[in-house]
């Protein structure tokens, strides 16, 4: 896989979830892209940011908030960034399409399946690269 990743910009993971947030970040290290990690979405938005991240992966149900109130914080902070949200098999459809008119560039249920994650997020990677 040929990835376009401004190799200088991380992809922030906003995962409550040790053993998901571990899981992301093993698959991402499977390419040439930084990754820095926040427990939650306040520990990000306090985080001193010179750019914005390449990508934002994060989950509906967060430590003390959830994903998609999270995109609107973002959104409220001026960041355009793209941003995934994973989400358990047991969220509805509802959800997702919540998620997507928030601004989440794509909704993937768990459990992740590595090729079909890798996949989704090198599109979003190369469609803002271009």
């Amino acid at each position: 896989m040929i990835w376009k990743l401004n190799k200088n910009k991380p992809i922030h993971l906003i995962i409550g979830d040790d053993e998901t947030r571990d899981q992301v970040a093993r698959l991402l290290s499977k390419i040439p892209a930084k990754v820095k990690t926040f427990d939650d979405a306040e520990a990000f938005l306090a985080a001193p940011i010179s750019e914005a991240p390449a990508c934002l992966i994060t989950e509906v149900k967060l430590n003390n908030s959830n994903g998609i109130t999270f995109i609107k914080q973002m959104r409220g902070h001026g960041l355009s960034t793209p941003v995934v949200v994973l989400a358990n098999g047991d969220n509805s459809i509802n959800t997702a399409v919540k998620a997507i008119q928030a601004g989440a560039a794509d909704f993937i249920e768990k459990p992740i399946v590595e090729r079909d994650f890798i996949e989704r997020i090198q599109s979003i990677l190369n469609s803002v690269n271009t």
